[in-house]
């Protein structure tokens, strides 16, 4: 995932296999030396103009590594995976597109 933000740290996001209307977990990298103060992750499905039916819970593993657990995509189509990573008092979100069948 990347940021048009400068200096905005990246950020990776693994994910075994994404099932269709299960929940999964991903875990969420920062990479560099950059202090988080907060992640945070949602989802959204463009065409349908809607959310996720449950929040996600973000628990720290270290200073730069997240698990987010609870994360449930219940339909198929075109998803956004949005995270918002909270840095030296800015807020920085990047968006990696999903698609499910």
């Amino acid at each position: 995932m990347g940021s048009e933000t400068q200096n905005a740290p990246a950020v990776h996001v693994a994910a075994a296999a994404i099932p269709l209307a299960q929940p999964f977990s991903i875990l969420v990298t920062i990479c560099g030396e950059t202090a988080v103060s907060e992640v945070r992750v949602d989802a959204i499905m463009p065409a349908h103009q809607h959310g996720l039916n449950y929040a996600p819970k973000v628990t720290a593993i270290s200073d730069r590594l997240f698990r987010v657990d609870d994360m449930l995509f219940h339909m198929p189509g075109l998803w956004e995976l949005q995270v918002n990573v909270d840095f030296n008092g800015r807020s920085v979100s990047y968006t990696s597109e999903i698609a499910l069948k």
